[in-house]
């Protein structure tokens, strides 16, 4: 252990003595060269002058400004989009979290219930839509449905009924601008509690 105290003492000095060696030898590389650049800068014009002072300055500006202001500013910049990043996960977390409240406060319904909602929901249809139910699946024939009408359909089947659609075949008539076709349905396990 003492040895490694004796190492560490001798490190200062050599420390200190390498920088005050690098002190001595800039300071002979710059005294010559300040006095060539003074000798150079005597021999020319004051307006001369004053245009190698400026150029020198703009030249220490951008220099700084490179080195110093716009990597910041980069990193700011980086920072804020970062930001904006988060702040919209953060929104589409939110709605996520709104959207599973509202899964599970719904109250499951058995499959007798959900039957008839199909029902209801195939009568509103109009007169051409028809559903058969076996089992555990339903399958609903639609024709002549209006736009707004099926895409109205569709969230009400599984908000009413708690069914899943399992298969939808439809087609849009481009003479009437209807929906036809059909859509096959599982409806809820009341065994289970899973919709």
């Amino acid at each position: 252990m003492s040895k490694h105290t004796a190492d560490s003492s001798t490190a200062k000095p050599m420390t200190s003595e390498f920088s005050a060696g690098l002190t001595a030898s800039l300071s002979g590389v710059v005294a010559p060269l300040s006095a060539v650049i003074k000798n150079w800068m005597a021999t020319l014009s004051l307006r001369e002058q004053v245009l190698v002072k400026t150029l020198a300055f703009i030249v220490a500006v951008y220099v700084a400004w490179s080195l110093a202001v716009a990597p910041a500013l980069s990193s700011l910049n980086k920072s804020a989009i970062k930001d904006q990043v988060i702040q919209r996960q953060w929104s589409e977390l939110l709605a996520l979290q709104s959207e599973l409240k509202t899964i599970k406060s719904v109250v499951p319904i058995n499959s007798t219930d959900s039957s008839n909602a199909l029902q209801e929901l195939t009568a509103q249809l109009g007169p051409l839509c028809k559903i058969v139910i076996q089992d555990s699946t339903a399958r609903m024939q639609i024709k002549g449905v209006s736009p707004e009408g099926l895409s109205q359909l569709l969230p009400q089947i599984r908000s009413r009924s708690q069914a899943q659609i399992l298969e939808a075949s439809l087609r849009l008539d481009t003479a009437s601008k209807l929906w036809e076709g059909s859509i096959t349905l599982a409806l809820p396990n009341t065994n289970s509690g899973v919709n």
